[in-house]
C-alpha cells in the first residue's frame, strides 16, 4: 500500500491540480491519500506514518520544500521507502536524480513499490543565542548569498504571480541579482577534512549534497548524493559585478575556473562568519547566524525512484 501525502496549497495550488491528473493513474493500486491543512502539516502526517511500527511506502507530491518538510519528519528511515512527484518551481531533485519527466513513467516506478537506491542525508546545525537548531536537507545548505536569495524570494510579491504563470524560477534569478548588490560580504573560517582556512570578503559558502539548487544552478558539478561526501564552494574577494558572471556560468556548471572560487570535499564542515549571515536548508530559510555546521548523517534515504 502507498501512503500519498499532498499539500493541496503547495506551489500556489499546482499540487492540488496535479493530483487531479495523477489520481486516475493510481486507480489500479492500493493507496491512502493524506492531505495537509492549516492545522495538520506535511510533517505531522509523515511523522505519524513513519514511527517504525510498519514498513511505509511514502509518496510526496509537492516541491523541494515540501520534500524537505517530509525528510525532517521521518522518524524511522530503515522502514521508510520514499517516492516523490515534483510539482514545485525549482524541481532540483527531479533534475539531479534523473527522474522521468513524463509523470506516467514516474508513477509507474512508484507503483512498483521497490527499493531502488539510497541517498545521503545532510544536516545543518544552526547556532543561536538560545541554542542549536538542527534541520536535515536533501539538496543543499548554505550561508550568505543563496540563503539570502531564498529569504528575499519568499518575501517577494512577485513570487505568487510568477508561480501562477509557470515562471516561478525567475523569482530566484531576480532576487539573486538584488542580493549581489544589497548583501555585504563577510570573512568566513572553514573547518573540514583537509581544510582549516579563513576566507576573506565572501558573499557565500555553499554546501551541496546534490548538484543543483535554486532552480538549476549547478554550483558543485561534482556533487554526488550517494558518495558519502558534501561539496563546498566558497567565493573570496569577488566583486559584486564579477559575482553576476559566476551566477551566469554556474547555471551550466562552467564557473569553477573563475578567479576567487575555492572548492573542498568533506563529510562535515564547520563555518564561522565575522557577521551574521542568512542560512537555509533546501530553500527553507532559518534566519541569520554567525556559526553553522553541515554534516552527513549515518541514516540513508531509501528511494523507490
Amino acid at each position: 500500500m502507498l501512503d500519498i501525502v499532498l499539500n493541496p496549497s503547495g506551489a500556489s495550488g499546482r499540487s492540488r491540480a496535479l493530483w487531479k491528473k495523477l489520481e486516475p493513474m493510481f486507480k489500479d493500486c492500493e493507496y491512502v491519500l493524506h492531505c495537509s491543512s492549516e492545522t495538520v502539516t506535511v510533517g505531522d502526517i509523515c511523522a505519524g506514518l513513519t514511527d517504525g511500527s510498519r514498513e511505509v511506502k511514502l509518496v510526496i507530491i509537492g516541491g523541494d520544500g515540501t520534500l524537505n518538510d517530509a525528510l525532517n519528519a521521518i522518524r524511522c528511515f530503515d522502514k521508510t521507502l520514499l517516492g516523490f512527484i515534483p510539482s514545485g518551481t525549482g524541481n532540483d531533485m527531479q533534475r539531479d536524480m534523473g527522474l522521468p519527466k513524463k509523470r506516467r513513467e514516474l508513477v509507474a516506478l512508484i507503483k512498483q513499490g521497490e527499493y531502488r537506491r539510497s541517498a545521503d542525508i545532510g544536516e545543518l546545525s544552526f547556532y543561536t543565542d538560545k541554542g542549536v537548531i538542527r534541520r536535515k536537507f536533501n539538496i543543499s545548505s548554505d550561508i550568505g548569498f543563496g540563503a539570502a536569495t531564498c529569504a528575499f524570494a519568499e518575501r517577494s510579491k512577485l513570487k505568487p504571480v510568477l508561480n501562477r504563470l509557470g515562471l516561478g524560477r525567475l523569482i530566484y534569478l531576480i532576487e539573486a541579482i538584488k542580493v549581489c548588490f544589497l548583501v555585504s560580504p563577510a570573512d568566513i573560517a572553514v573547518k573540514g577534512e583537509g581544510v582549516c582556512r579563513r576566507y576573506k570578503s565572501c558573499l557565500s559558502a555553499i554546501v551541496m549534497n546534490h548538484r543543483h539548487e535554486g532552480g538549476g544552478f549547478e554550483f558543485c558539478p561534482q556533487a554526488d548524493f550517494t558518495d558519502g561526501q558534501l561539496d563546498l564552494i566558497i567565493g573570496s574577494h569577488i566583486s559584486k559585478l564579477a559575482y553576476l558572471r559566476v551566477l551566469v556560468c554556474a547555471y551550466k556548471g562552467r564557473h569553477l575556473g573563475l578567479p576567487g572560487l575555492y572548492t573542498h570535499r568533506s563529510r562535515e564542515f564547520e563555518m564561522i562568519a565575522s557577521e551574521p549571515l542568512w542560512a537555509h536548508t533546501d530553500g527553507e530559510v532559518l534566519g541569520r547566524t554567525k556559526k553553522v555546521k553541515m554534516k552527513l548523517l549515518d541514516e540513508k534515504l531509501r528511494l523507490m525512484i
